[in-house]
């Protein structure tokens, strides 16, 4: 297989244009990680204006890879649930946010529970681009106290603030 720009880093410009378009949810009410998937989720498909009767479909099937998945499951408080949708055209993201000393079990990988969720869906893991996004979001998030940072997080502009500084 050709994975032509595989280790081409994400530029700014992209890097700018994706963070721009992640819809925030603050304040997670939801108690399991189907739950927090589905919510952030919900603000994902309504941003991009997608037809809520594939949101079931698109929840299960993160639930599947992710919690299959190790690799990019949750650690240090933070999940990345994700999952592919072949023919998906674009990639969607979404963060989620749990307040109030509140986290879930989402199967860490150092078996702490998780209280920020960046949620990904592409059509598969050679979707352009997908790649190059987890790496740089990966170097954000190993930056001095960004979970941290992340959590204190309550709008889409503040979430583009933090983010775009790296």
């Amino acid at each position: 297989m050709n994975h032509t720009n595989e280790g081409i880093p994400m530029v700014d410009a992209e890097w700018q244009e994706t963070v721009k378009s992640i819809p925030v949810v603050c304040d997670i009410t939801e108690t399991t990680a189907e739950g927090v998937v589905r919510q952030v989720l919900k603000a994902v498909f309504e941003k991009n204006g997608l037809p809520m009767d594939n949101l079931d479909a698109m929840v299960s099937t993160v639930i599947a890879h992710s919690l299959g998945d190790i690799c990019f499951t949750a650690m240090h408080g933070l999940a990345i649930p994700h999952g592919y949708i072949s023919g998906l055209e674009k990639m969607l993201v979404g963060i989620g946010v749990l307040r109030h000393g509140c986290s879930i079990d989402f199967n860490a990988i150092d078996g702490s529970k998780s209280h920020i969720f960046f949620v990904i869906v592409c059509s598969s893991p050679n979707h352009p681009g997908y790649r190059q996004f987890l790496a740089r979001l990966c170097r954000c998030l190993i930056s001095d106290n960004m979970v941290s940072r992340l959590a204190s997080v309550s709008t889409r502009n503040d979430l583009e603030a933090l983010l775009s500084s790296h």
